[in-house]
């Protein structure tokens, strides 16, 4: 499992890498370094902001393992903007997952292989409805991957997470988070598995 563990870390490095090296005419605006957990499951991610011929573009990798239900490793290219209303961010593009999931009863183990839709968005609290003297922020973020794009035993894929940001500090925030996550599998029979997660991490931002 550790071993599988460290292919994935190391793939989803040099994807990531790569990505960050072949953006055109790309310029750092942000970097982000985050861990997550709770008594089950931990996770981690990296993203980096970067402006580029497209807009603000957002490239960035993350894992999440629980010993006894998957690994997932997962890499995120998308467009952000805030131009719609003061306060709101939103994203649109692409996510990649990888790894493996198990049965509930953990008779079935499945390869996890798909290509996403990605849509995110977040809205920072107003002063007015905000009960606390820090800046708060709602974040929800959705992927969608049909059968036709999904790989090895995957026949569908769809995650889902809201969350809270509480910024403490100028360069770090705390994040509250719940996600879902549903995914199917062709095994020699057909199989589903979803999972619920709430964690809660820290973020540091550079």
């Amino acid at each position: 499992m550790m071993k599988r563990l460290s292919s994935i870390a190391a793939s989803l490095l040099m994807v990531t890498a790569t990505l960050l090296i072949t953006v055109p005419s790309a310029s750092a605006e942000g970097l982000s370094f985050g861990i997550s957990a709770n008594n089950r499951a931990v996770g981690t991610n990296v993203s980096m902001l970067t402006s580029s011929p497209l807009g603000t573009l957002e490239v960035g990798g993350g894992l999440m393992y629980n010993e006894d239900r998957y690994t997932i490793g997962s890499g995120l290219v998308s467009v952000k903007s805030d131009n719609l209303s003061p306060g709101l961010r939103y994203g649109l593009g692409f996510k990649y997952v990888l790894g493996s999931m198990k049965s509930k009863d953990k008779s079935q183990r499945a390869d996890l292989s798909a290509l996403g839709f990605n849509v995110g968005a977040g809205y920072e609290l107003p002063a007015t409805i905000n009960p606390f003297n820090i800046p708060i922020e709602v974040t929800a973020d959705m992927t969608l991957a049909p059968e036709s794009i999904t790989f090895d035993e995957t026949d569908g894929y769809m995650d889902f997470s809201v969350g809270l940001r509480f910024y403490l500090l100028e360069n770090a925030y705390v994040t509250l988070t719940h996600t879902y996550i549903d995914a199917e599998f062709d095994t020699g029979h057909t199989w589903s598995r979803y999972i619920n997660e709430t964690t809660c991490g820290v973020v540091l931002t550079y």
